[in-house]
């Protein structure tokens, strides 16, 4: 039996899965953030040893035991990030065979088999990606908003805090933002809260686990009627459908059915649809067959499947563990083909394993 590893690597928590050539997800791991441009390359190898580390030993393997593993990190931007990237895991696991990919592909792999579509990252920050049917891809800057990208909990904190002051200060609309944001960020007033903010150079310090919490308030004032709130998710998500969209057009995907995968809290925990059908609508005017998915798992789950791929087993072919089959007892063979009886898709297995794995984090 041979074994992969697949890691999802963000600027918030790092999640790395193992499990074995049938899809069995066997160990999940926690750790800290391993985007190395926020947090130097020394903690980020730290964090991912940690995540890494409690994988395996959840499944009661060692790193000699990985056939493959996939890196799906957040901040594999430019050629000296992979460089950085490469060194540091190599001098973590040496011998181990291993790749590693901007964080948006294992993302859009968690959320389709399709070797082209488009994919849509909205967490703590958010970027993009398309691939084309003849191979060609474009990943987002995934810098920011200053590098043309739009969404992530950063820029709809940016947007609530702004209203919440013009609120306050009677430059603009009355919001529930101006209430909540206060209230949240515990400043008895808008005053205490512009010297904080002053002191700190508009960062939000050591405050930003607070900070965090306005972006589920933004979604519920928005599901409440707030103008100001809808606005905001209104607007991020027609930027945001822009973005996907001219990325997919760019590649002469206009006319072409394919999948858009969304990835991310602002999808899975938002609980005022209006950013997704924005984004939805914006997007379809440039790619009007589109079809969007949301994320049925974890994308390190997707770095995983990458693993399985790069050791030539598909997410599509069966490998369910089942009666005595030849080769391995207990093993049915992987690779056949999709629609015969009696298996799940290698897929199937990890969306299922890795969801009852997660229950114990």
């Amino acid at each position: 039996m041979r074994y992969a590893l697949g890691v999802d690597g963000g600027a918030t928590k790092t999640l790395a899965v193992v499990g074995d050539e049938s899809g069995r997800v066997l160990g999940v791991g926690l750790g800290g953030p391993t985007n190395y441009q926020m947090t130097g390359l020394e903690v980020a190898m730290q964090n991912l040893s940690v995540a890494v580390g409690a994988a395996l030993s959840m499944a009661g393997l060692g790193i000699e035991s990985i056939s493959h593993a996939v890196f799906g990190m957040a901040g594999a931007d430019f050629p000296i990030d992979f460089e950085n990237f490469n060194k540091g895991i190599s001098s973590l696991y040496p011998g181990l065979t291993f790749q590693v990919t901007n964080d948006t592909w294992v993302g859009f792999r968690a959320g389709t088999e399709a070797s082209y579509g488009g994919v849509v990252i909205a967490g703590t920050g958010a970027n993009y990606a398309a691939a084309a049917p003849d191979g060609r891809k474009i990943t987002g800057r995934g810098m920011g908003y200053e590098w043309g990208s739009a969404g992530g909990a950063g820029l709809l904190i940016r947007d609530a805090v702004h209203h919440a002051f013009r609120s306050h200060d009677g430059t603009g609309p009355k919001t529930g933002l101006e209430e909540a944001v206060l209230s949240l960020l515990g400043f008895p007033s808008y005053d205490d809260l512009s010297l904080y903010m002053y002191e700190h150079q508009g960062r939000f310090g050591q405050i930003f686990t607070k900070a965090a919490q306005i972006v589920p308030a933004l979604f519920q004032l928005a599901l409440q009627g707030d103008a100001v709130s809808q606005d905001i998710l209104v607007r991020t998500g027609t930027a945001m459908g822009e973005i996907i969209g001219g990325l997919m057009n760019n590649l002469g995907m206009g006319l072409i059915p394919a999948d858009v995968v969304l990835v991310g809290s602002m999808f899975t925990k938002g609980v005022c649809p209006l950013m997704i059908s924005a984004m939805k609508t914006a997007c379809q005017r440039s790619v009007p067959l589109a079809e969007f998915r949301v994320v049925e798992m974890e994308p390190a789950g997707g770095a995983f499947l990458m693993a399985l791929e790069n050791m030539g087993i598909r997410g599509d072919t069966v490998g369910q563990i089942s009666g005595m089959q030849s080769g391995e007892p207990g093993v049915k063979t992987v690779g056949q083909t999709v629609g015969e009886p009696g298996g799940k898709t290698v897929r199937r297995t990890v969306i299922e394993s890795l969801g009852e794995k997660m229950k114990a984090l």
